[in-house]
This record gives structure tokens, sequence and C-alpha cells, in this order.
């Protein structure tokens, strides 16, 4: 019986038999009489409500109601997977529901949303020789670039200034150009034109300066000689320019966050996988089987980019946000954090590419409904960021 219902519910779908009969012995079956408020509005249970037979009455606090009937589309989810509950529930004729409590309904989903990387790569002696020398600390990281470091280490000299500060920067060409640029551009609403560096230090304040030379530093990383593996790191480098891109729309719309910052953390959110993919160099079979080096990648990035940065010794967000950026359905706290951005950001990212039928949508990760003091709904969400194209493109742009 277990298998035949609980595979129907999105955050149970891809669970293997093993997950299931695990499951099963975690649920409660309750049948529930006609006309019986079953969830209040605003109620803080940590119960979720599955339907399996019958039909309720969902209702809203602008009094907004509608019929949910199971085995139709919108049964799939909780009947109300917000807490506190932004719906009341009512059943109209008499229904029958799995109950499970929010931890556990995470716990499973979290597990759905691992089983997509091949298992058999846990298996290969490739993965168990990486994630080896990583936990002994001979799995070779990437450093912080020099022009990244002295910025800030400048920003902790009380004598540094903004001259001392372009100084720095003018030892790299290509980001002095791209600090100036970014002066210039529209994000900043840029009205007097400059054209020299220190000017664009002092337009920018030295903290945005500094985040903004760590981020456009970062694609010297992105870089291989190895001709088959440099079409994936350029793969990873545009994945994540767009990401960021799209935190940093993101995070000017969300009260509390720094833009610069959720740049940064879109960027480095996949670094994870660079020194995965120069570890590919040196072992070239690795690449014979192109799902195994991609489940390889996903199933490692993660617990290698939290190495890369805190050996960095970056904030313990971006930290977070690299280890568990494709945690779908992530909820340590009602508090948006950094790392939900960066999921949001990540699925609208993702939006037409293969493999979307395995993610959740926008509005079923706890991430989305966090940010913009939870107003956002999906189509908002897509119009704000289509009102933004042009930033989001001149910000790409600036990274590339």
């Amino acid at each position: 019986m277990v298998l035949r219902f609980l595979k129907y519910f999105l955050p149970f779908q891809h669970l293997n038999d093993h997950q299931l009969i695990e499951l099963a012995n975690l649920i409660q079956i309750k049948k529930i009489a006609a006309n019986k408020t079953f969830i209040q509005l605003h109620s803080d249970s940590v119960n979720q409500y599955f339907l399996i037979d019958g039909t309720v009455e969902v209702g809203d606090e602008t009094t907004t109601q509608w019929l949910i009937h199971s085995r139709s589309e919108n049964s799939r989810n909780p009947l109300s997977r917000y807490r506190p509950s932004r719906y009341s529930v009512k059943s109209i004729t008499e229904i029958k529901v799995v109950i499970v409590d929010l931890e556990t309904v995470l716990q499973f989903a979290n597990k759905t949303a691992q089983v997509d990387a091949s298992e058999e790569i846990k298996h290969h002696y490739l993965y168990k020789q990486l994630l080896k020398d990583l936990t002994n600390n001979r799995l070779q990281l990437p450093s912080v670039p020099d022009v990244a470091i002295k910025i800030r280490q400048s920003l902790y000299d009380e004598k540094s200034n903004f001259r001392h500060i372009a100084n720095i920067i003018a030892s790299d060409p290509a980001i002095t150009t791209k600090i100036i640029k970014t002066a210039n551009s529209a994000l900043y609403r840029s009205i007097h034109k400059i054209d020299d560096c220190q000017m664009a230090v002092t337009r920018l304040g030295t903290k945005v300066t500094s985040q903004l030379v760590t981020s456009f530093s970062m694609k010297e990383l992105f870089k291989t000689r190895n001709k088959t593996l440099k079409k994936r790191m350029l793969t990873i480098w545009k994945h994540s320019r767009e990401v960021a891109a799209l935190s940093f729309i993101l995070a000017k719309i969300t009260p509390g966050f720094n833009p610069e910052h959720a740049l940064l953390a879109g960027l480095l959110h996949d670094i994870g996988a660079i020194p995965i993919i120069s570890y590919a160099d040196k072992h070239p079979e690795m690449m014979e089987n192109e799902d195994h080096f991609l489940a390889l990648i996903e199933q490692l990035k993660g617990e290698v980019g939290a190495a890369i940065l805190s050996k960095w010794d970056f904030s313990e967000d971006l930290i977070t946000t690299a280890r568990e950026a494709e945690n779908w359905l992530r909820q340590p706290g009602e508090k948006p954090e950094y790392c939900d951005i960066i999921i949001v950001a990540q699925l609208h990212a993702l939006v037409g590419q293969s493999g979307a039928d395995k993610r959740p949508r926008l509005d079923e990760v706890p991430a989305f409904s966090k940010l913009a003091l939870g107003q956002l709904t999906p189509e908002l969400s897509i119009k704000v960021l289509e009102q933004a194209k042009e930033q989001v493109e001149e910000t790409i742009n600036l990274l590339a």
C-alpha cells in the first residue's frame, strides 16, 4: 500500500522502495469526518497533511476559498505547507489524510533531492580516493587571487585610504577597467562619468569595492589547460555568473541583504567543482563516463567548496552557501539567508534547462517564501527579474 500512494506526493516522488518503507513507519493515516476544520489559519502546528481521498475547502485571510480534490494536481503538495499556516482547511466530504511532521517531510524531501546523483558513483574508487584526499587535506585547493587578498588586508589597515586601495587595484589592469565601468554603470545610478580608479573607489566605497574586486578576480580560477575539461569549466563559470547576477537583483529587493555580498555568494556557490575538474586532469579515467563524472562533481562540490572558503577565511554564510546551495528544501529558520537567495537564483537560472522536471518549482522551496518578506509569487518574481533584465545582463557582462 505504501508504494502505491506515497510516491504520488511531490516531496516523496523520487524516494526508492527502501526510503518509502522507512517513511511509512513515521506517518499517520487518519480519516476526518465531513465539515471539520482541521487546519486553522495561522496554526503553528508542525504537522503536514497530504490528501489521499475526498475533497477539502481551503481559505485564506482575504476570505477567498477554493476546493482541492484528492488525486488532483494541487493535492500533490501538503494542504498547507507554511508555518504558521497561511490557510484554513476544512473537509467537505469525509476525507483520508496522511499526517507527517514537518521535520520528517524535510528530511525525506532532502533525500529526494539527492537521489538524482548516481548512487553508483559512491562505490567508484576515484570517488573514495578524492573524498579521502579531501578529508586528509591532500586535495589541492585554489588560493584567493593576490589582488583580492591585498584589498581585504587593506580594509583592516588604519592607514589605508581610497588612493592606497586604488593603487592596489591598478596592479591588475583588467580589474581596474571593470571597477571603473561598474562605478559608471546604471547599477549604481551614476550621473557624472568618472575615468580613474580612485574616483571609482570613492564612489563605490571601500567595502563594496573589496567585494567587487574579489568577484572580478574569481574568473582566473575557472581555467584549465586541458582542452577536454575547458568546456566543463566554462559551463560552470557561465552558470555562476548568471546566478551571481540574479542574486544581486534578488538581494536588492530583499530587506537586510547586501547585493554585492549576494553577488559574491552566487559567484562562489559552485567553486567546489574547480579542484574536482582539476583532479580529473590528473586522472583522465574519470572522464571515460560523462554521467559518472558529472555525478562525482554534484556529490562532492558542496563539501569541497566549503573547504575552499574555510581555507580562505571567508564568512560563514558564504561557506554555508557553497555547501548547501542545491539543498533545495533546506529550512534552518524562518529568516532568509544568503543561501536562500542563491537557491532561488539558481532555480531561475535553470528554467528551461535539462533536468527541470527533477527540480522543485519555485513555490515548492522554503527559500522562496522567505524572500522579499514573503510577498513574492512565482509570477511576480519572474516579472521583477524580467524588469531588471538589463541590470542582470550588465552584471553578467561585468563579470565576463
